[in-house]
């Protein structure tokens, strides 16, 4: 069974995305992430059980909503056909929306410009300086409990296809895995779309709004 170092691998070789060991609070200081595979084994070495973080602000910034705001979003964008890009779930109750490097510090400008910015929609933004949770990359583990110590997100939507998954038993694929560009969604619709999300559910506690499909056909010899 794969195991947090697997996946930090899987992240900096097949996303470029710097991983680095760590728990799942936030807060708590990390050493520097990277996508160097030694260092990355060497970390886990003395950390064997430690959490995977992926490091914000440099291939990716995050928006981070309450997950019934997220659920709403979600359910909004993809009911209009729009790109969604990579949406993953936490444990903490909360829905993130990978974005573009860059977003997070625009993100003040840009509600103002959208006419949000006087309100608390709790939206908050992760970019350069931050670590997120690393979802596992394997879909296999996204329907099953959480009993892994490490692991305190869970992707709705993968950056990946996940036919273009590795086998969760192919461990050598870590070291030959082709480099993939991950799509991100137009900020900018997306944005208004989560802050009218954020200022619903905060006015309507209760949305009816069905809950996020994950994703979880598993076919490892898809292209």
């Amino acid at each position: 069974m794969p195991g947090p170092l697997d996946e930090a691998l899987w992240y900096a070789r097949a996303l470029g995305w710097p991983a680095a060991p760590g728990t799942v609070e936030p807060a708590d200081p990390i050493p520097a992430a990277t996508t160097d595979p030694r260092l990355l084994s060497t970390y886990w070495a003395d950390t064997p059980g430690a959490a995977v973080r992926l490091a914000a602000g440099v291939r990716f910034d995050v928006l981070d909503v309450p997950g019934a705001a997220g659920a709403w979003a979600l359910d909004r964008v993809e009911r209009q056909g729009l790109p969604v890009g990579p949406v993953a779930a936490t444990g903490g109750g909360r829905t993130q929306f990978f974005v573009a490097p860059g977003v997070a510090d625009d993100l003040p400008a840009l509600l103002d410009w959208l006419d949000w910015a006087d309100l608390d929609l709790d939206l908050r933004a992760y970019g350069e300086g931050d670590t997120v949770a690393a979802p596992s990359p394997w879909p296999a583990t996204w329907r099953s409990p959480w009993p892994r110590s490490w692991e305190h997100a869970r992707w709705l939507r993968p950056p990946v296809a996940p036919g273009r998954m590795p086998p969760m038993d192919d461990l050598a694929a870590r070291t030959a895995l082709p480099h993939v560009d991950v799509r991100f969604p137009d900020v900018t619709r997306l944005i208004g779309t989560l802050a009218h999300a954020c200022q619903h559910v905060r006015l309507f506690p209760r949305p009816r709004v069905r809950e996020p499909r994950l994703l979880t056909h598993h076919r490892p010899n898809a292209a």
